[in-house]
């Protein structure tokens, strides 16, 4: 729902910033969210190790800054709702990145699953803007941005989930966010007007700054680790379809975005496609292959104890 509503969020924010100005403020936010949090913690800093200190550094690179940037700058050349269906290919970038790292098997009925969500994409790309002039360069330009910010949460996503057995979800996002973000500080001193402009925004704006920083942002990562400390990757990535459905609905009640038949169209034959995509019986690896260091920090005695939880 939060992930949804974003999409408008930043749209309104477009509306009287640039696209550097809303990746500032919303770094800003939530930068400022997850230190003060990890002070009330009291353990703001916890022990580490180095390979892990790296993998966070990377993580925070594609899943804050890559994704933050793509996703602010072709959603300046996109309606909110279409960008909220392309951020449905997540399942199938997750997919394909988990059996690249070996996790998982690529199977025939996945394959089927990401020609059918491709058949929407391409209803949703040619009929489904309610222009009657189609899609045009700077369109197409903003699909491509877009589709790199599901991609990036892909890896994001799957390599993110080894340091969830050892850590604690929030310190894991506040450590990515924190590394993702902290380059964005400096963007007001690199551009002039960016405090000028952000001063400028009117209730409406501070309320989508709100939204986009504290809430879409800050809470929904927290909640996001949580979810994927429970579950797999692939499982955690089946709530990733629920986002277009409130992107299209807020976009409709907040800023009186059309919703055509292709939209609705396009959005149903998606969602069909990375459903079949990730309810497939893939052939998983053994355990062994996903993360050693992972299995062996489980408790011996949770194991003995909970062999079904196991």
């Amino acid at each position: 729902m939060l992930w949804g509503g974003n999409f408008s969020a930043i749209k309104e924010l477009l509306k009287t910033l640039e696209p550097l100005d809303v990746v500032f403020v919303r770094a800003f936010g939530a930068l400022s969210f997850f230190l003060i949090y990890l002070v009330l913690t009291r353990r703001p800093i916890i022990p580490m190790e180095r390979r892990d200190i790296l993998r966070l550094v990377l993580l925070g690179f594609a899943g804050i800054t890559v994704m933050n940037l793509s996703m602010t700058f072709g959603q300046e050349l996109l309606p909110a709702a279409l960008a909220s269906l392309i951020v449905t290919s997540n399942p199938v970038f997750t997919v394909f990145v988990a059996a690249a790292l070996g996790h998982e098997m690529i199977t025939l009925r996945t394959v089927i699953g990401v020609a059918l969500a491709f058949g929407g994409f391409l209803i949703v790309l040619l009929w489904g803007t309610g222009s009657s002039s189609g899609f045009g360069g700077s369109q197409y330009k903003g699909v491509a941005l877009v589709l790199i910010a599901p991609l990036s949460w892909a890896f994001y996503t799957v390599l993110s989930k080894p340091l969830l057995s050892r850590y604690p979800p929030f310190h894991v996002a506040a450590y990515t966010a924190i590394s993702g973000t902290i380059s964005f500080m400096s963007i007001p001193l690199l551009r002039k007007g960016t405090i000028s402009r952000i001063s400028d925004l009117d209730l409406r704006g501070w309320a989508a700054a709100f939204f986009a920083a504290i809430l879409a942002y800050a809470l929904a990562y927290f909640l996001w680790y949580r979810g994927l400390q429970a579950l797999s990757p692939s499982q955690t990535a089946i709530y990733i379809y629920l986002v277009p459905v409130f992107g299209v609905i807020s976009a409709w009640l907040v800023l009186g975005e059309e919703i055509t038949p292709y939209l609705i169209l396009g959005g149903a034959t998606i969602l069909a496609g990375v459903a079949i995509t990730n309810t497939s019986r893939r052939h998983r690896l053994p355990a062994d292959t996903y993360d050693r260091a992972a299995i062996s920090s489980v408790d011996a005695e949770q194991l003995t104890s909970a062999p079904e939880r196991t």
